[in-house]
């Protein structure tokens, strides 16, 4: 399904990426989380019982952006640069309502369009980059 201003509307609710049990064991299947010296590791189990851990924020971060470019295109869960043009456009409106809009809102709209722009900036450090070319729609890269 397809809004007047050309993106997908979910007919479906996405459920939550793990259970109440999961997230209390956190673990998923073969993903688990651990925390060794107070420093939090990834782990993925292989089929033979061989391991990898992830660990550090940036590796971490990495995997997350990596994982969501392995979703499907037609995920509703992938996070993609139409998501982001659209997570732009609402804080540049929130800015430009509290430029214009009435001033004694003004502090509050720039702290909210301050949120929006960090939701923006993760999104941004998530996807792969976009050159002039190419078109921000829900479409993925060729890889």
């Amino acid at each position: 399904m397809t809004s007047e201003i050309g993106f997908s509307i979910m007919s479906e609710a996405i459920r939550p990426a793990l259970e109440p049990g999961e997230w209390k064991l956190r673990r998923s299947g073969p993903i688990s989380l651990d925390v060794v010296d107070r420093i939090d590791y990834i782990v993925i189990e292989g089929p033979g019982g061989e391991t990898v851990k992830v660990t550090g924020a940036d590796e971490i971060f990495a995997l997350i952006s990596l994982a969501n470019d392995a979703l499907p295109p037609e995920d509703p869960r992938k996070i993609t640069h139409g998501w982001l043009a659209r997570i732009e456009t609402v804080r540049d409106m929130i800015h430009d309502l509290a430029e214009s809009g009435d001033p004694k809102l003004a502090s509050l709209r720039h702290e909210l369009a301050a949120g929006w722009d960090q939701m923006a900036q993760v999104l941004s450090a998530i996807l792969p980059p976009v050159s002039d070319t190419d078109l921000l729609d829900d479409e993925p890269a060729s890889r």
